[in-house]
């Protein structure tokens, strides 16, 4: 073999040895265990909170030490404690959930430390069929799949998942009780207390949107404007893919959650 084909045939072994570019690996938002939420201030009764039990979505890695989520929530899941309120945020004032029934989340890349760490992420929201930038706060969830996670790791080592947040939120117990009723309180939610699963992490993110810049202008003199949310995501590793060009599948989508739940996250 000449001197050329040997060093024709050892380029290309390098190259075929590289990672491809733009390899992306994907940690899979586990739908049984995740849930959105959302809670707003209602005149006279403090503050109602709802629950969106069904969504689904991604978080990727790049190699680049860089992390994207993407969820998409069903509006139509939507539950409450009272009939009356899940009627009227359900309806064309509030999320419209028969003409609009997804709530898409899809974050910019921002470093995979804040998954452990916590820290700012902002991405569009796409609501009512109309898509504004939102910022979200990640709380802090430390878990090994987020540590130094990079597209060419191996699916192996998954520890424990992140330590559970505070289990009650006294506030939002006491708004729902003085409502004599007709304040919807969460769900009483195992997802802060439940045990942790191996190789799976939490992820759980809490902002808040102004609802007059969706649409959402039913009841405006009795329920504020600011509508809080907040995501309670499971995750689990999938296997390690290529990244492909943002399509629909990619789960965009937050959506109504609520930071505030009696058994999650502290409403602020």
């Amino acid at each position: 073999m000449t001197r050329a084909w040997r060093w024709l045939l050892t380029a290309l072994c390098c190259v075929c040895a590289l990672p491809a570019a733009g390899a992306t690996a994907s940690l899979r938002i586990d739908s049984t265990h995740s849930h959105a939420e959302f809670g707003v201030h209602v005149l006279w009764f403090g503050k109602v909170v709802g629950r969106l039990d069904a969504l689904h979505g991604r978080v990727r890695i790049d190699t680049n030490g860089q992390a994207r989520v993407d969820v998409v929530v069903d509006a139509r899941s939507l539950r409450m404690h009272n009939t009356d309120y899940e009627a009227f945020a359900s309806g064309p004032g509030f999320f419209d959930s028969a003409r609009y029934p997804a709530i898409d989340f899809r974050s910019v890349p921002f470093p995979v430390k804040q998954l452990s760490a916590g820290g700012p992420v902002e991405g569009a929201l796409t609501l009512r069929g109309i898509t504004h930038t939102v910022r979200f706060d990640l709380l802090p969830q430390p878990c090994a799949l987020f540590a130094g996670a990079r597209a060419t790791d191996t699916p192996a080592a998954a520890s424990s998942a992140a330590p559970a947040v505070a289990t009650t939120a006294p506030a939002l117990a006491a708004s729902a009780r003085g409502a004599a009723g007709t304040a919807p309180a969460v769900a009483a939610t195992q997802a802060a207390t439940a045990p942790a699963d191996r190789g799976t992490c939490r992820v759980l993110a809490r902002g808040y949107i102004e609802r007059s810049r969706f649409g959402m202008r039913g009841h405006r003199f009795i329920i504020g404007d600011r509508v809080e949310l907040g995501l309670v995501l499971r995750v689990r590793r999938s296997s390690v893919t290529q990244a492909t060009p943002d399509a629909t599948n990619a789960a965009p989508a937050v959506a109504n959650p609520a930071v505030a739940s009696s058994a999650n996250l502290p409403l602020r």
